[in-house]
Parts: structure tokens; C-alpha cells; sequence
């Protein structure tokens, strides 16, 4: 099997592995400059040297090519290890300018190439530090280039202008960096917000305010993707409707805040025993249930064929029987009529539900408190 060398299935290490190749590329840019000035003798190598250059260029790139696409360098606080590139690249800008002759500026040119990648990765904290080494390093090269007596020349006078420049810049670089690491970080902390406030309305949007269940628009989303499944892969389920018995009794009696109080607890009843309910016999509890609409909900079960959704609600309708629901009147005997359909094959969603509506129906004519599962 193919190794690609940029993965298609890790957007990350894919932007990672193409920044390593623009920094190669960076690299191969200052071939051309370096031949015209090793072709007019403006550098102390020829091209043997310049051949060595090149193959260095491509060896550092490669180990950090590796390391990175490899995955070794997630280890790492920077998997990007962008500091050890720039360090690297300064050293061999800092090579380059000592043997430069009259093509002095090159060095100081390969230095901004490299700094300019840390822009969007490096604190101000990391750019100076880098900017006050290469300072340094700079300096250490031209007394090793100048002897005493070369330092009076005209060329010494204009590589120490160079120095003045390339600190300037990166002393620039560094602020840049720093400010548009601040706007980065900025607009990081924003978008997590934005994500959780996005999440969070997504959340409430399908959910329903009184029983704090799934509302009808979510029941639905998730009965049309269960729906899909059912088609595409042949799975069984089975939709059953619920509906409370004699719940305007209860409205007529107590008020409408007893009414929500007693809805509340039907709701947290029923869905604390599917939580710890094995529905089917195999451990599957990925249900959903919600409130349908006033006093009707609705529970979806994957995969629940022949008995098992029956099964399901005669367990739920004996933990309802089983103790009453409590509210601000005391307890409440509170008990629910059931319609169960069971997928066919082929069968559109309105007719499920239509089936499981009128299963529901013929419970509640058959006096309530009871269970109907449609032809």
C-alpha cells in the first residue's frame, strides 16, 4: 500500500508536512542568487562547495520531513519542532555568510527567510530569544571572518552595516510575530466560544424546555436517520408511542403546575429505567425518547423487532405502576397507554407513524393502561 507522503485523512499533519516543504523550498530559492554569485567569484566556495550546500539543505529537511510525517514530533510541545528549524537555517545562514565575499547579503537574506516562518507560530518571548541568537551568532562570525587589521576595510564597514539591519528587522519580525500571535490567540479563545455557544444552542434548540427531553423536531431528525439505516442496511426497529391516561383529569383537578410536575416526573421515571435497561437482549441502549407533543412521547428503538419493544414497555409500565409520581400535591398515580409498530420493509415514516398512532388508539378504547402493537 502507497505511503503518501501528505496524509489525506489528518488535515493537521498535512498542513505540518506542507509547511516542511515550503521551508525546503525556501531553501532551494537561494540556489539561483548563490550561482550567480559563485559564478563571478563573489563567494569563497565554487561549485563543489555550493553542491555541498545544497545536499546539507536537503538533509536537514528530510530528518525534519521524517520526523514530522512519522509522528514522532507529536511528542513535542511544537510538533511543528519550528524553533530547531529556524536555529538549524540560521546556523547555515551564518555558514553561508562566512564564506561570502563580495554577496554578503545573502546571509542576512537566508536569515528573514527563516524567521519569516515563525510569524504565525513563535511568542514574542521565543522571536527574541531567536533574534538575540542570531545577534550573537553573527557577531562571533564576522570577528572569525575579520582579522584586527581587516576590520578598518571598507567590506567589514559594510557587513556591520548588514548586522545593523538584520537586528533591526528581526527586533521588527519579533513585534509583527507577536502581535499577530496575540490576534491568533484572540480569535482561538473566540471561535472555542462561538463552538460552545453553537453547541449549546443546538442543544437547546432540540430539547424540550418543560421535560428537558428530546423535543418533537429531534425525535423526528432522529426517526428519518434511523429510517435510512433501515432501508440501507436491512435493520429492525420499532416506534412506540406514548401517551399519559387521564392526564386533563389531572389538569382539571390540581392545575395546569401540577400538570408540567407530573409530566417532569413521568419523563425522568421513564428515562432512568431506559438507562439502565438492556432493551433487546444484546446490551444495546441507544434509544431515543421524547416528548411527542402535550402529553404524548415518543421512544425509538434500534433494532427492537418481534417482543422486544413489547417487552421494553411492559417493563416501563410496571415501574410506573410500581410507585407514584411525586409532586407538590403529594404522589400521583400515574399510569400510560402505548401504540407499537415495527418497521416494514419499504414503509414510508408517516405510515410507521400512522400505524403506531393507531395502535395507540385502540388502547385507549380498550380502557387505557395497556399496551397495542399494530398488525
Amino acid at each position: 500500500m502507497a505511503y503518501p507522503l501528505i496524509p489525506r485523512h489528518d488535515p493537521v499533519l498535512a498542513t505540518r508536512v506542507k509547511r516542511q516543504l515550503m521551508g525546503f523550498m525556501s531553501y532551494l530559492m537561494f540556489v539561483i542568487p548563490l550561482l550567480y554569485a559563485v559564478e563571478h567569484g563573489w563567494m569563497r566556495f565554487g561549485y563543489v562547495g555550493l553542491a555541498w550546500f545544497l545536499v546539507l539543505a536537503m538533509l536537514i529537511n528530510v530528518v525534519f520531513l521524517m520526523a514530522i510525517r512519522s509522528g514522532f514530533t507529536r511528542r513535542f510541545a511544537d510538533p511543528s519542532v519550528m524553533v530547531a528549524q529556524v536555529a538549524v537555517a540560521g546556523l547555515v545562514a551564518l555558514a553561508i555568510a562566512y564564506f561570502a565575499r563580495e554577496a554578503t547579503v545573502i546571509g542576512p537574506a537566508l536569515f528573514f527567510a527563516s524567521f519569516f516562518f515563525g510569524v504565525f507560530s513563535f511568542s514574542l518571548r521565543q522571536y527574541l530569544v531567536l533574534t538575540v541568537a542570531a545577534a550573537i551568532g553573527y557577531a562571533l562570525m564576522l570577528t572569525l571572518k575579520y582579522d584586527v587589521a581587516d576590520r578598518a576595510s571598507e567590506a567589514f564597514r559594510l557587513e556591520l552595516l548588514h548586522f545593523m539591519i538584520l537586528v533591526l528587522v528581526l527586533l521588527w519580525m519579533s513585534l509583527l510575530g507577536s502581535y499577530i500571535a496575540t490576534l491568533r490567540a484572540s480569535l482561538a479563545q473566540k471561535k472555542d466560544a462561538l463552538a460552545v455557544a453553537l453547541g449549546r444552542l443546538k442543544e437547546l434548540a432540540s430539547r424540550d424546555e418543560l421535560t428537558g427531553l428530546h423535543n418533537r423536531r429531534h425525535l423526528l431528525e432522529s426517526l428519518e436517520q434511523q429510517h435510512e439505516r433501515a432501508m440501507r442496511y436491512d435493520e429492525p426497529f420499532s416506534l412506540c408511542i406514548l401517551d399519559l391516561d387521564h392526564f386533563k383529569r389531572i389538569n382539571d383537578t390540581h392545575g395546569h403546575g401540577v400538570g408540567d410536575e407530573a409530566l417532569c416526573g413521568f419523563a425522568e421515571r421513564i428515562r432512568s429505567q431506559l438507562r439502565c435497561m438492556d432493551l433487546i437482549g444484546r446490551g444495546n441502549t441507544d434509544s431515543t425518547f421524547g416528548r411527542y407533543g402535550g402529553e404524548e412521547f415518543l421512544l425509538l428503538l434500534p433494532y427492537a423487532a418481534g417482543s422486544g419493544a413489547r417487552a421494553c414497555l411492559d417493563r416501563l409500565r410496571a415501574a410506573m405502576e410500581a410507585q407514584g409520581v411525586a409532586t407538590s400535591v403529594g404522589p400521583l398515580a400515574i399510569t400510560f397507554s402505548a401504540g407499537v409498530a415495527h418497521y416494514r420493509a419499504g414503509e414510508t415514516i408517516a405510515a410507521l407513524l400512522n400505524r403506531a398512532d393507531e395502535a395507540l388508539y385502540l388502547a385507549k378504547s380498550a380502557g387505557r393502561d395497556r399496551i397495542e402493537v399494530a398488525d
